[in-house]
């Protein structure tokens, strides 16, 4: 008995979801990414694809969710001029960083959606809810100069013979020792302009996770390697898309 209960349930569920429409889209656009508790860091735009299917839950709610390609990037431009003492002799020392950072990530969104129509073509579309990230790949390109002029004897301290330099650096986004995480989990939010099948919006995004935990306050703690404090950033991006659905099942 309950076997025959629980096939019907079954057939039941499938068939309700072949006749409720389910809804596929494909999407592409461009999102403006960056990281919070730095402000050396600026945000740049990177592309974003994506496919999403959508079941419906009651009347204008449904459940939306897919998996999406994105690239977030970002670059840093910082100049600093720092005093420093060491065994009696003061250094003064300029240094400069540029570099750009990009991070490809897979997503995951789950989102509730709600649509208010204003006719029978067109309505809105709002969505929000978690989304999971993964990165699979991405690289750090830069360049650093460093100047140090020293007081007093104008003798360098042992250790310090090659502060003055002029190098580029390249490194990959997800190194293990001191690159960004590859897990991300976040929220985000977002609305649509629907027209028959072809919709555009927006959304912001949030990351719940920090990106690193080795985010130094100075870069010049790097370099003295003393006092050190870090700060643990997180994502947070703008992204702009258009796009085309279809029903699944008609």
């Amino acid at each position: 008995m309950k076997k025959h209960v629980l096939l019907v349930l079954l057939l039941g569920l499938t068939t309700s979801f072949c006749y409720s429409q389910v809804k596929v889209s494909v999407q592409g656009g461009a999102g403006f990414s960056g990281i919070t508790k730095d402000k050396n860091y600026k945000a740049d735009f990177g592309y974003r694809f994506g496919v999403g299917v959508e079941f419906p839950l009651a009347r204008a709610w449904s459940l939306q969710t897919g998996l999406q390609l994105l690239n977030r990037k970002s670059s840093i431009d910082e100049d600093v001029l720092e005093t420093r003492q060491y065994e009696g002799e003061t250094v003064l020392l300029y240094e400069t960083k540029k570099s750009k950072m990009s991070a490809v990530y897979l997503q995951l969104p789950v989102k509730i959606v709600t649509y208010l129509p204003l006719n029978t073509d067109c309505g809105l579309q709002i969505s929000a809810g978690p989304y999971i990230a993964y990165g699979i790949g991405g690289n750090i390109n830069g360049e650093m100069k460093r100047d140090p002029h020293w007081s007093g004897s104008g003798l360098v301290p042992e250790g310090f013979e090659d502060l003055g330099t002029h190098r580029e650096f390249r490194s990959d986004t997800f190194n293990k020792d001191r690159g960004l995480k590859r897990l991300d989990i976040g929220l985000s939010a977002g609305v649509d302009f629907k027209y028959k099948s072809f919709f555009v919006g927006g959304a912001v995004e949030y990351g719940l996770l920090p990106v690193s935990k080795e985010f130094l306050k100075s870069m010049f703690e790097d370099v003295f390697d003393e006092n050190k404090i870090t700060r643990s950033p997180h994502h947070f991006g703008v992204e702009l898309h258009v796009g085309y659905c279809f029903n699944l099942w008609k």
